[in-house]
């Protein structure tokens, strides 16, 4: 992995956010949907990167693991994981900005602006841990 740093702050970071953001949800009455919307694509993030650097022991340069089956299965998922999750989080970083300012701007919407700006805030972390851990052949 190329930047573990920025990918171990994102794991914490995320597991703060999804006990924080369920817990306030509870307690203010908010739709648990619009919670898991709130952080599904930093989840997705969250759970391929854990599986494939973490538990797995994948590399995101080829050559690391050029001589191992399985290792290059874990660079392949990788390489094809991706773009899906680098696009995905910097969407949702995007509509998690929209949101933000749409329930800054709303008064209906005032009680969301926390979780609007924390899930801003997640999926901008989330896009750069991804930008940051290419895969390269």
């Amino acid at each position: 992995m190329q930047n573990g740093t920025l990918f171990y702050t994102f794991l914490v970071t995320w597991a703060v956010y999804l006990l924080v953001a369920h817990v306030w949800a509870r307690r203010s009455g908010i739709s648990l949907g619009i919670v898991f919307a709130s952080h599904a694509a930093s989840s997705a993030v969250a759970i391929v990167m854990t599986y494939v650097f973490v538990v797995s022991g994948g590399a995101t340069v080829a050559q690391f693991v050029a001589g191992s089956e399985p290792g290059m299965d874990l660079w392949r998922l990788w390489f094809h994981a991706w773009p899906v999750l680098f696009f995905s989080s910097g969407i949702s970083a995007a509509v998690g900005l929209v949101w933000a300012i749409i329930a800054c701007a709303r008064s209906s919407q005032r009680r969301l602006v926390p979780l609007a700006f924390g899930s801003f805030g997640l999926s901008i972390l989330a896009f750069f841990t991804v930008g940051t851990n290419f895969p390269d052949a």
